[in-house]
């Protein structure tokens, strides 16, 4: 991957010297080799632990309603935290300094999540023979008088037999309430849900419940047994939380302070990844270099993360007799950390924004061109949102097993990184539109075909086209934002659009997708986003040919015009001699300062 030509491409004159031509396409920009380094490793460590924190949320007692929550929140910090820091980085000119504070920051307060208190945990069991069952908890709570003639809704999961010679099946007997001896064999080859009333006693230290007035299937029944001599033990899901204010399992400390760690730690992160584009974009605008090899590594990062995280993850949970998610938190800090020391070596120049910024950035917002835009990125967010939250849900209605999830993501990533290498030759070639519209109309296609699809294996054919929907068209957008943002607003103009495509637009395409899954169902929710996305691809074209095609065209030749004249030789020089730090030019008094890589 190192031998891809990031520089510019000299053209040789004559005949067509190919092995010069050759050469110089093989050759490595060596101002850029850092930026690889950085990118790569950053992106390996923050993503390392962001796949696990749902399920070490679920490791420290937060409910799943608490869960719920938490996610509800969490786009806020995401959709505040990069306009915020774009704006004190182009104020500032110090996109290095900004870009390594939003990493240490992220790092600390995600390590910090692994010292939240848990709550104490308290599980139910139920034990089966052929004299009956009873339902036990780990230990008692301060509700369980209560639940005394309560109907739950409990699903039985993990069953096993526990003595040294079982039987083949694992069984049970519903006996039905006119007929004891009458028995409705049922196999557990996965879970069984079954709605009863519990009856509860408490033996010293011990709380146990059994069932009556049993529903299964529509049929009721009045008891559960287990045919084998052999005991069956099995896992239970459903039982009520304690309600008691004074039972351990309700301190709430533990919600609220995961939940103020994770709102600041979002903050940061969702920063972090806005400032490593805008300071990627920086860099590239002096080197000339190409900005899809530069996300190419982001990508390799993205996979390798979470492998190597879940591969230690694994094996120190084995070594322990219990799944513990640290080693992910320990790998993610460390990497980041290491990015964020690599980031201190970086050299580039920056412009910076006058006093007059938020001036400036509400001149930004009220552009039409700058509008459209956005509406642009929201749209494809929503798109991009829809996806990420459901199809998943849709593949497991369709029978998917669970590593089938996780390799739909890899084979996205794999089929799309080769293609990242001449990705910048493509936009250039197609234009920025046409690769918004294109992606609009392809996203059109995925959620036609996830929607007849009846084998989950059928999902790959649409899974590659993400290198259009996502890579392409993010790739189009990130390198768009120096063209519309006025001089000293790059890292503002970006943190905006990624805010507004990865937090708000998945927002509004979850809260959409939610909706029209629980009045049309799954498969017809994606056709009338296939509606939508070819609606929206018929809007922005219309709205580009008809109106904003001159201006953009203006804009773009505004920009290239200012990226010409914007380095003397004077300063190329001054560059050279830093060893360290990064040059950021003032607009506002047209001279530069150094900033202290310290």
């Amino acid at each position: 991957m190192t031998g891809v030509n990031d520089g510019v491409a000299h053209k040789v004159s004559g005949g067509g010297n190919w092995k010069a031509q050759l050469k110089e396409k093989m050759q490595v920009n060596k101002k850029l080799v850092l930026v690889k380094i950085i990118l790569f490793i950053f992106y390996a460590g923050s993503t390392a632990f962001l796949p696990y924190l749902t399920l070490h949320m679920q490791t420290l007692g937060i409910t799943v309603k608490e869960i719920a929550i938490i996610y509800t929140f969490l786009p806020i910090s995401s959709i505040l935290g990069p306009p915020i820091s774009g704006v004190f980085a182009d104020k500032s000119g110090r996109y290095m300094v900004v870009m390594v504070l939003n990493i240490l920051m992220s790092t600390l307060f995600h390590f910090l999540l692994l010292y939240v208190e848990p709550r104490p945990l308290n599980s139910l069991s139920l034990t089966c023979g052929p004299s009956g069952h009873h339902l036990t908890w780990a230990a008692c709570n301060l509700c369980h008088h209560q639940d005394n003639d309560t109907v739950l809704h409990l699903t039985l999961k993990s069953c096993k037999y526990t003595c040294e010679d079982p039987p083949p099946e694992l069984q049970m007997c519903l006996h039905a309430e006119e007929n004891l001896p009458s028995c409705l064999p049922l196999t557990l080859a996965d879970e069984l849900s079954i709605n009863g009333t519990v009856l509860s006693w408490r033996e010293e230290e011990t709380c146990s419940h059994s069932w009556y007035n049993m529903l299964y299937e529509g049929q009721a029944f009045s008891s559960l047994t287990c045919p084998s001599q052999c005991p069956m033990e099995c896992q239970v899901d459903g039982a009520p939380d304690c309600s008691h204010p004074d039972d351990p399992s309700n301190n709430t400390n533990t919600f609220w302070i995961y939940f103020t760690l994770r709102m600041i730690g979002t903050f940061f992160l969702s920063s972090s990844f806005t400032m490593a584009d805008a300071t990627t974009l920086a860099i590239l605008k002096e080197h000339k270099g190409n900005f899809g090899v530069q996300r190419l590594y982001c990508v390799i990062g993205l996979s390798v993360g979470p492998l190597l995280s879940g591969f230690l993850v694994d094996k120190y949970s084995r070594n322990l007799g219990v799944v513990d998610y640290a080693p992910a938190f320990y790998l993610g800090g460390a990497l980041t950390v290491l990015a964020a020391i690599l980031t201190t070596r970086l050299q580039f120049t920056v412009d910076t924004a006058d006093d007059k910024v938020l001036k400036k950035l509400w001149q930004l917002v009220t552009r039409v061109e700058v509008d459209a835009f956005l509406f642009m990125v929201l749209a494809q967010g929503s798109n991009w949102g829809f996806i990420e939250s459901f199809l998943f849900v849709y593949l497991k209605e369709l029978g998917a097993p669970t590593y089938l999830l996780g390799l739909t993501m890899t084979v996205g990533n794999l089929v799309g990184s080769p293609i990242m290498i001449v990705m910048d030759k493509m936009v250039e070639k197609l234009g920025r539109h046409v690769v918004f519209v294109i992606s609009f109309f392809v996203y059109a296609i995925r959620h036609f075909g996830y929607s007849f699809i009846t084998n989950p294996w059928w999902v790959f054919p649409f899974e590659i086209l993400e290198v259009f929907t996502y890579q392409l068209m993010w790739l189009a957008a990130l390198t768009y934002c120096p063209i519309l943002a006025p001089k000293g607003l790059l890292a503002t103009m970006t943190g905006l659009a990624g805010s507004i495509h990865y937090s708000l637009g998945r927002g509004v395409g979850s809260l959409l997708g939610g909706f029209l899954i629980a009045s049309y169902g799954t498969s017809k929710s994606f056709r009338i986003f296939a509606y939508i996305s070819i609606g929206c691809g018929f809007f922005y074209m219309i709205i580009h040919f008809f109106y904003l095609k001159h201006i953009v065209a203006e804009r773009e030749a505004q920009h290239q015009e200012e990226a010409q004249l914007e380095k003397p030789e004077e300063e190329k020089s001054m560059l050279e001699e830093q060893p360290l730090g990064v040059i950021v030019k003032d607009t506002t008094a047209g001279s530069g300062r150094k900033e202290s890589s310290h």
